[in-house]
């Protein structure tokens, strides 16, 4: 995944999963296959290269990235070489990254998610979507599934002041804004932090 790069500030058809064998994927071992993983309407893949040319043209739009420090790339191209990257892993010990495609179960790509676990036992998220799939709970949805998927107890994300809906969104979610006590690879001056405690029974 690399570091969660603020994608917490907030197509084209066809599914690159299919026919590759698909099976049932995991948080915990996303990047061992190409599975996906079904959550109410959603759908999860795990992240690859071949995404760059469904995601490229929901995520392509510059206005996408207001809140965030960069994109995902200014070409199918260059996104295909990122997605790569992120496939391959973090190959830092004690570090795991966790990248999943979105999209409506049979339909449209809606944007990604993605996760690194540290050491530790805890993570940092984050989340974008396309404009058009803004609104709707879609990216609700998708990061519940994504926490209730990992192995951790805590769960950061990072936001930018202006942004009001991502903030609402970690908020609806459980999330309360508070200083860090972790080193955040996502952080930068001026952003706000946000921490997520698994409530267990």
């Amino acid at each position: 995944m690399g570091a969660p790069g603020k994608l917490g500030r907030e197509t084209r058809g066809g599914t690159p999963a299919e026919g590759r064998g698909a099976r049932q994927a995991t948080l915990g071992m996303c990047n061992d296959g190409p599975g996906t993983s079904m959550s109410s309407s959603l759908a999860f893949e795990p992240l690859a290269p071949d995404h760059a040319a469904v995601l490229f043209p929901v995520l392509g739009d510059a206005r996408v990235w207001t809140h965030l420090e960069a994109s995902d790339g200014v070409s199918e191209a260059q996104m295909r070489l990122l997605y790569a990257r992120r496939a391959a892993g973090s190959g830092r010990p004690g570090e795991r990254w966790v990248n999943h495609a979105v999209r409506l179960e049979g339909g449209s790509y809606l944007g990604r998610i993605e996760a690194t676990v540290h050491e530790g036992g805890w993570a940092e998220i984050a989340y974008v979507f396309g404009l058009a799939h803004r609104g709707r709970g879609h990216a609700r949805a998708a990061v519940r599934w994504l926490l209730a998927g990992l192995e951790v107890d805590e769960v950061w994300a990072t936001v930018r002041p202006e942004n009001d809906r991502s903030r609402r969104l970690l908020e609806a979610l459980g999330f309360s804004e508070q200083p860090s006590s972790r080193p955040l690879a996502s952080w930068s001056p001026g952003d706000l932090t946000y921490r997520w405690d698994r409530q267990r029974s």
